[in-house]
């Protein structure tokens, strides 16, 4: 009974302890899918306003149409919403789809409970019978004589990493149990005991090597792997959808300066609205954007700030009383000069969004994200992209990792080398499953036949393309009101 109670203890502490292994992968899988579900709701309600600007609300639909270039800032402004905000949806709801898959697939298939099987079970309990099975050595030791058998010896982790400088933890040393008795042989009972219930029932060759104190557990280790299918897609839908936003306050700022200017004729209206809509734009983006970094136009979307305000004068000259040839030609100076603000604006987007190099880690703080410098995030972001991937160390203070001490003794089968090893069926491993490559992605929470088809940065060559088709468009624009300078609005 004492022996079934032991087996049960140790093993209902290794299930207590994978359990909130188990609550790592949901929590932080959680927040993913969290943030990316919010994110869907948002950028769908912004694609719902800006379907509705770009089509029965736009301008000059229940009145007198503005200007050509006028036209041309609104509606690019509003398909640049809808084109960033459309990438980020995509991006939230690939991101949510495939974390949701990956903690799946770690849960049911990596980091389960290790409930003990009948046979286990059965080779812990102790019959009646079982005093038949007693060595004759056992029964006839004289009192305060060696045992039968050697106590257990496992290596110790200092001891294989020569060369190394040693650390001292406060844990504790599941190699040092047999410490306390100060004894070094022990009945035939207890290394049956050990080998059966800690050795698995085989015995260890002694060269496994042993985990080091403050290695993380393996679910770590896959779930941080398996993180790199969708962070790239979690970080760039976050960028997506503030450049959807801000492309957005652009379109609302035309649409309310041309309601002001074509059907009321509001001058002082029209000069007063751009204020309020470009000051929430720029907090927004001093909210999200660091100045940290090295970048090819730093401050350069203060000219995009700006852009409104150009298409306001040349509003200003283009609806004065008086008509006259120079107004008309600085109204398209000024209207040429907000497509190139937009321009730059573009380019300011992808510089900001640019990965960096590979770098220092970043410190691990209690509380705040992380992620190791392997990874090329944009640096101008790095504050406000709310990712947490697991730690690469545990702390001294945080108890050992059970199932690191249950695969060390299973793989030196408890410390003893003196008893005849079962054999293992061909084609399995000691556990008894089959391995294939394809298990092999499938416990790392990988997806495995797009595993090597697709590039690692998709995420950010689609973004990188998005980027650049608005900046293409002001060229475009820019472009076709210089042939309407040129060959006149009639042309």
């Amino acid at each position: 009974g004492m022996r079934f109670g032991r087996f049960m203890m140790a093993r209902g502490n290794a299930n207590a302890q994978v359990s909130q292994y188990r609550e790592d992968i949901a929590g932080i899988v959680g927040t993913t899918v969290t943030k990316c579900d919010a994110w869907t709701s948002v950028t769908t309600l912004f694609l719902a306003v800006g379907a509705a600007l770009s089509c029965a609300g736009r301008i000059g639909m229940h009145g007198c149409a503005p200007p050509g270039w006028y036209c041309a800032l609104f509606s690019g402004s509003i398909f640049m919403s809808i084109m960033f905000n459309g990438t980020a949806l995509w991006f939230s709801m690939h991101a949510s789809m495939r974390a949701q898959c990956a903690a799946t697939s770690l849960l049911t298939r990596t980091v389960r409970l290790p409930i003990p099987s009948m046979g286990q079970l059965d080779q812990a309990r102790v019959f009646a019978s079982s005093f038949e099975k007693q060595e004759a050595r056992d029964m006839f030791r004289v009192p305060f004589m060696r045992h039968a058998s050697d106590a257990p010896d496992m290596p110790h982790f200092e001891e294989e990493s020569k060369g190394k400088k040693s650390k001292k933890h406060s844990m504790h040393d599941p190699q040092k149990e047999f410490g306390s008795t100060a004894r070094d042989t022990v009945p035939t009972w207890i290394r049956d005991e050990v080998v059966v219930d800690k050795g698995d029932g085989f015995v260890g060759g002694g060269k496994a090597p042993i985990h080091e104190p403050d290695e993380v557990p393996d679910h770590f280790k896959l779930l941080m792997k398996a993180q790199e299918e969708w962070r790239d897609y979690d970080i760039y839908a976050r960028i997506s959808m503030l450049y959807g936003v801000v492309s957005f306050l652009y379109a609302i700022t035309y649409y309310a300066v041309g309601y002001a200017i074509v059907e009321l004729r509001g001058f002082w209206a029209m000069w007063s609205l751009p204020m309020v809509f470009m000051t929430a734009q720029m907090l927004i983006m001093r909210l999200d954007i660091l100045k940290e970094g090295q970048h090819r136009l730093p401050n350069a979307q203060w000219l995009g700030h700006l852009a409104p305000y150009f298409a306001v004068t040349a509003c200003t000259l283009e609806y004065k009383y008086y008509y006259s040839e120079s107004s008309v030609a600085l109204a398209y100076g000024f209207a040429l000069l907000a497509q190139f603000a937009h321009f730059v604006m573009a380019l300011r987007m992808l510089d900001l969004a640019w990965p960096d190099e590979k770098k220092a880690d970043m410190p691990e703080e209690p509380g705040r994200q992380w992620w190791p410098g392997s990874w090329q995030v944009p640096s101008a972001f790095t504050k406000h992209l709310w990712f947490i991937t697991p730690p690469n160390k545990l702390d001294p203070a945080v108890s050992p990792c059970l199932m690191h001490e249950m695969e060390d003794m299973a793989a030196h089968g408890g410390g003893f080398e003196t008893i005849t090893r079962r054999k293992t069926p061909a084609g399995k491993d000691k556990k008894g499953m089959m391995t294939s490559e394809e298990d092999e992605f499938a416990h790392q929470g990988c997806s495995w036949p797009f595993q090597g088809r697709r590039c690692k940065d998709q995420a950010w060559q689609l973004m990188r393309v998005v980027i650049l088709t608005a900046a293409a468009q002001w060229l475009i624009a820019m472009v076709a009101t210089s042939a309407e300078i040129i060959l006149g609005p009639d042309s």
